[in-house]
């Protein structure tokens, strides 16, 4: 399965050469804790590099997780993802609007019940949601 997710994940960080409205980058999580695993930095590499080239742009930080998660744990997670690019990216926390945590009912796998299904439900949406 890591494997599969490795790959899958290279497919959604393709590099656009545009953004629209709406466009969103979806970075993925294979547990609860926030700190990223190193196989995932790539993820906020990419991220950082494609938010840079759009200065002018706002962008919203959605925060999922399992079934499991409280919608406390949700927004923590959007909010430590937001913390994370400014930090180690220097983006500028005005680029950045506040993070939302979303609600239970908005996974990718309804009723997941293996590890590997939990772990699709784990991500950090970034949407492009307009320029300045």
């Amino acid at each position: 399965m890591k494997y599969v997710l490795t790959i899958i994940l290279a497919m959604t960080l393709s590099f656009p050469t545009f953004a629209e409205d709406g466009f969103k980058w979806c970075l993925y999580f294979s547990d609860l804790n926030y700190p990223i695993k190193p196989e995932y930095e790539a993820q906020f590499d990419e991220l950082a590099e494609f938010i840079k080239s759009y200065p002018d742009s706002l962008f919203k930080i959605s925060g999922y997780l399992d079934m499991r998660a409280s919608d406390i744990d949700r927004l923590k997670q959007a909010l430590w993802t937001r913390k994370y690019l400014i930090e180690h990216y220097d983006i500028p926390s005005s680029m950045l609007l506040v993070a939302v945590g979303k609600l239970k009912d908005d996974p990718y796998i309804k009723d997941a019940k293996t590890e590997a299904e939990h772990e699709w439900n784990r991500r950090a949406e970034i949407k492009f949601i307009k320029k300045k």
